[in-house]
């Protein structure tokens, strides 16, 4: 079989024989909900070629002696240390032969069609080259999986709570438009089904993202290189949300300031850098009086609170 697909006058044919999908789990710590996203994977007998590929970023309960026991089809890559989110999703997807590539984050359960479906759909829609699905929270509420770019106003309300998180002010889509499919600016990387050789185009995930902000960075290159992604509300998957990031609530806030300093400097040129590090000082500033507050209010302890000076130190200097 023969696949192609262009991007800006470049072109690209395969012919071989490629499966139809590779999923791509990257897994840190979290045992019992890889094994369920693993069990909701095959619970469905799927009409396409999938492989699923799991890289473990050293984790400590026992997560790949169990994916190896339970499922010994997934093909299994052990790091001897932890490399990040990114650059573990580069690992996977060199061992992948997919003609389609799913990052799947492992506290997620997928629904029926939201593997072989999408891949229909993407199959069809040809004019993307990006995709996602419906995703919901546990209680079966909807959970935001599609974004605006990044934007100084944004980046403001995550120092400043003046609105609700969801609020399309804060860079959100309407919940009724998750109703129908639509034009997304980027997707979250819970699940974000992209096409192989548009990877192969505008390369895979930049691994100076150690957490948060890769796919965001993946989804804006592909605006750059004139593609466009899609949401698709007819399937779904239940993410939990922060299953692996939660372990370490400090060290991950600073990753995600690190993360989004990165960006600005690597997409949105100085000017809207330095306006961003203005936005940091003022928040940072504001988050020290705070739990400076809590302290003498007795709210946190001594400990705790050189744990947030020394992370807001860190954010700033990002």
């Amino acid at each position: 079989m023969c696949y192609r697909y262009v991007i800006k006058g470049l072109s690209r044919s395969y012919t071989t024989n490629m499966k139809d999908l590779s999923i791509l789990v990257i897994s840190y710590n979290v045992r019992d909900y890889l094994l369920g996203c693993l069990a909701s994977i095959y619970a469905e007998p799927l009409a396409i070629d999938f492989e699923v590929i799991v890289v473990d970023n050293v984790s400590r309960d026992g997560s790949a002696e169990a994916v190896r026991q339970h499922y010994p089809q997934v093909v299994m890559i052990e790091r001897a240390r932890n490399v990040g989110l990114a650059a573990g999703t580069n690992l996977g997807l060199a061992a992948a032969s997919g003609r389609y590539i799913l990052y799947l984050n492992p506290d997620t359960r997928v629904n029926r069609g939201a593997l072989e479906g999408m891949v229909r759909f993407a199959d069809v829609c040809e004019d993307a080259t990006a995709y996602c699905c419906r995703v919901l929270n546990d209680d079966g509420s909807l959970q935001h999986s599609c974004f605006r770019f990044p934007h100084l106003k944004t980046a403001f309300y995550g120092f400043f709570p003046l609105v609700e998180i969801d609020a399309v002010a804060n860079g959100r889509y309407p919940t009724d438009q998750y109703d129908h499919i639509f034009e997304p600016e980027h997707i979250l990387g819970a699940y974000l089904l992209t096409r192989r050789n548009t990877i192969d185009h505008i390369g895979g995930w930049d691994e100076k993202f150690f957490m948060y902000f890769e796919e965001t960075d993946y989804c804006y290159r592909l605006k750059q290189a004139g593609c466009k992604a899609l949401y698709n509300p007819a399937y779904s998957l239940i993410h939990y949300g922060g299953r692996s990031t939660s372990q370490a609530t400090e060290k991950m806030s600073v990753a995600f300031y690190r993360s989004q300093a990165y960006f600005y400097r690597k997409h949105y040129g100085l000017w809207q850098f330095l306006a961003l590090k203005g936005i940091v000082l003022c928040g940072t500033s504001f988050w020290v009086a705070r739990s400076v507050r809590a302290y003498l209010l007795k709210k946190i302890d001594a400990q705790l609170l050189r744990t947030r000076l020394s992370g807001y130190a860190k954010i700033l200097v990002a």
